[in-house]
C-alpha cells in the first residue's frame, strides 16, 4: 500500500473514528474547542525529537529515525498544511530539547549514540532567514531527556540526565553564556516536559529511577527566583509533551515502562484554578512525542507508539492537532 493511500486511510479513520457525527472532515475542522483532527505526516518518522513554533511554523529536530540516530531537521507550515525538508542538525542526536527565541530555533543537548552512553552539552541556534546552524556556548554540563522553554528571551533547561540534571540552567542569548539559577529542580527527574505560561517555567511529569512515572507539577517564578509545587499531573508519565493553549497547559502522551504502555490521556491545567481536568484524549497513543503551538492550534507531532524498546519497531510520522477554543 502507498503512502498516498495510507494518508487517506488515517484520515478517514479520523473522520469515522474520532470525530462527532458531522456530514465530513470539513465541517469537523471547525469545531471548537476540539476534537483532535489529522494534519499531514512528518517526511521523517521519529521519536524522541524536539519542536519549536516559530514565525508561524513548526520546526522538529532530530530524534531516533528508522535507521539510527537522525540529524533530520524539518519545518511544517500549518497555512499549507505542507512540510519543509531544512539543512540537517549539525549533528544526529535525540532526546535533546528546543525553544525559540530572538528570531531562532535553539536546541540543546541529548545523546548522540543508541546505546545511550553518549551525552552531549553542545548547543545550536538556527537562523530561519539566513537557512544556518551555529553553534552557541555549551550547556554547563552533558545532558539529555530534558526540557527547554523560552521566557522574555532566554532559554530555561531543566532536568534530564546527566551530572548536572538536577540544576536550573539559563541561558542569554545576547551574552552567549549560561548561568545557573542556584536553585535545582525540586524533584530530579527525567523525559519530563517543560513549557511556559506567563512568565513561569512548568516542569511536569517524568521518572527517576526506582520511582518509576512521577505526577510532579513545579514551577519556577524567575523574578521570585523559586519553585512552588503544584498540583500533581492526574495520570504519572514520561516521555509526554506539553502545549499553551487559551491560557491553559494541555498535556499529552508518555509511557509507564513498568506497565509496558503509552499514553493517549488529555489533561489540561487552569492556573487560574489550579486544577487539572480532561478532554479528548490523544487519538494515537504515544510517548517520545513533541508538540507546538501555532495560530490557537496544538499540533503533536511524532513519537513511539510503545514503550521502552519497543519505541524502535513503532516510530510514527502523525501529526494530530487539537484546536483551542480561539481557532
Amino acid at each position: 500500500m502507498n503512502r498516498a493511500v495510507l494518508e487517506r486511510a488515517y484520515a478517514l479513520k479520523v473522520c469515522l473514528l474520532l470525530l462527532p457525527p458531522l456530514s465530513g472532515c470539513a465541517a469537523a475542522q471547525d469545531v471548537s474547542p476540539g476534537p483532535w483532527i489529522g494534519a499531514a505526516p512528518m517526511p521523517t518518522s521519529r521519536s524522541e525529537l524536539a519542536a519549536a513554533a516559530l514565525g508561524g511554523r513548526i520546526y522538529v529536530a532530530g530524534g531516533i529515525a528508522q535507521w539510527g540516530t537522525t540529524a533530520a531537521f524539518e519545518a511544517y507550515d500549518p497555512a499549507r498544511d505542507r512540510w519543509e525538508e531544512l539543512p540537517p542538525l549539525p549533528e544526529a542526536v535525540h532526546h535533546l530539547a528546543a525553544a525559540a527565541t530572538d528570531d531562532r530555533v535553539y536546541v540543546t543537548g541529548g545523546y548522540t549514540d543508541l546505546l545511550f552512553s553518549e551525552i552531549t552539552s553542545r548547543a545550536w541556534a538556527y537562523d530561519p532567514g539566513a537557512r544556518t546552524w551555529a553553534r552557541i556556548a555549551d550547556l554547563p554540563a552533558p545532558r539529555a531527556a530534558h526540557g527547554m522553554a523560552a521566557i522574555e528571551g532566554k532559554l530555561y533547561v531543566v532536568g534530564g540526565v546527566g551530572p548536572d540534571s538536577e540544576s536550573l540552567s539559563i541561558y542569554d542569548p545576547a551574552a552567549d553564556r549560561w548561568n545557573a539559577a542556584g536553585v535545582a529542580l525540586p524533584t530530579q527527574r527525567e523525559h519530563l516536559t517543560v513549557t511556559a505560561l506567563e512568565g513561569k517555567l512548568y516542569a511536569v511529569g517524568g521518572r527517576w529511577g526506582d520511582s518509576g512515572n512521577l505526577a510532579a507539577v513545579e514551577i519556577y517564578d524567575p523574578a521570585a527566583g523559586r519553585w512552588n509545587r503544584g498540583p500533581d499531573l492526574p495520570t504519572p508519565r514520561s516521555g509526554l509533551t506539553a502545549g499553551v493553549l487559551d491560557r491553559h497547559i494541555h498535556v499529552t502522551g508518555g509511557e509507564s515502562l513498568s506497565l509496558g504502555r503509552t499514553f493517549g490521556e488529555h489533561e489540561v491545567y487552569d492556573p487560574t484554578t489550579a486544577r487539572w481536568t480532561a478532554l479528548a484524549d490523544l487519538p494515537t497513543p504515544r510517548h517520545g512525542l513533541a508538540s507546538a503551538v501555532v495560530s490557537g492550534r496544538w499540533y503533536v507531532i511524532g513519537g513511539g507508539t510503545r514503550a521502552g524498546a519497543l519505541t524502535f519497531i513503532s516510530l510514527t510520522d502523525l501529526v494530530e492537532v487539537f484546536p483551542g477554543r480561539s481557532d
